[in-house]
């Protein structure tokens, strides 16, 4: 199985759903938050779920984790590189190689497409570099065993107060939470902090949450900085039909929140 967070919990909410159904799962592929991977695993049955990272430009997956490595593990990165593929991390501003363990730019070589089709030469060198990786706009990690861990894309870091904050961090945090089904995280315009953090949830069914009741949720499991700024309750989360959250529209729906009100959070 195929699946991506929003998919995952949309069957896992769904009114039919029923765990015996589908234990006759034995693997699945998916990127996600270390929640993401273990509902997979936990909860649909899929206890050799891989996680993975890649894009349409490196035909796909580019790095993947064994089927058979602990559970932990596979929750937390997306495993090394395939045959043939190198993973570089560099710094967003010089492009320089960063040492292990720094978070930078993802740059992807190895099977990867020629250039894009009916784009100009200009287009095509912002996306390659003259050595022939390719930028892939992704911030992340490699560790000492050499796997990839993806932390966000670069244009969706929330800056708040100079510090660079990654949505999918707090998204994981409030979907711990027993009352929470879905939740989304951008950032919204602020006169001084550069950005605030705003939250969508989708409460789960039967149980009522409240804002204030997430935002202690955040402060006990998160660092301060990570607690959002407001929290708006919703019935679903723009996604796309893969189920992946449309992170330019959230950000829209942060910026529209902070202006209904009048406040600046």
């Amino acid at each position: 199985m195929y699946t991506m967070p929003a998919m995952t919990t949309a069957m896992i909410t769904h009114a039919s759903f029923r765990p015996e159904r589908t234990r006759s799962l034995r693997s699945a592929m998916t990127i996600g938050t270390p929640q993401d991977v273990a509902t997979i695993a936990e909860v649909l049955g899929a206890r050799e779920v891989c996680n993975v990272y890649g894009q349409t430009e490196s035909y796909g997956n580019c790095c993947v984790t064994w089927h058979h490595w602990p559970l932990e593990r596979r929750m937390q990165v997306q495993g090394p590189p395939l045959p043939g593929v190198t993973i570089r991390i560099v710094d967003p501003e010089s492009g320089q190689a960063l040492p292990q363990g720094e978070v930078g730019l993802i740059e992807v070589k190895g099977r990867l497409t020629p250039g894009y089709d009916g784009a100009s030469s200009e287009q095509n060198a912002k996306a390659f570099t003259a050595d022939g990786f390719f930028r892939t706009g992704d911030l992340g990690r490699l560790n000492a065993d050499g796997d990839l861990q993806f932390v966000a894309r670069d244009s969706e870091m929330i800056k708040r107060a100079g510090i660079n904050i990654a949505p999918a961090e707090i998204e994981e945090v409030l979907q711990q939470h027993p009352g929470v089904a879905a939740a989304g995280v951008a950032g919204a315009p602020h006169p001084t902090k550069g950005e605030i953090i705003v939250a969508f949830v989708v409460p789960a069914a039967g149980a009522p949450v409240t804002g204030e009741e997430l935002r202690a949720h955040c402060r006990a499991l998160a660092a301060s900085y990570k607690v959002p700024d407001r929290i708006e309750m919703c019935d679903v989360l723009p996604v796309t039909t893969t189920g992946k959250l449309l992170r330019r529209e959230l950000k829209q729906m942060a910026a529209a929140a902070v202006e209904r009100e009048g406040g600046t959070g």
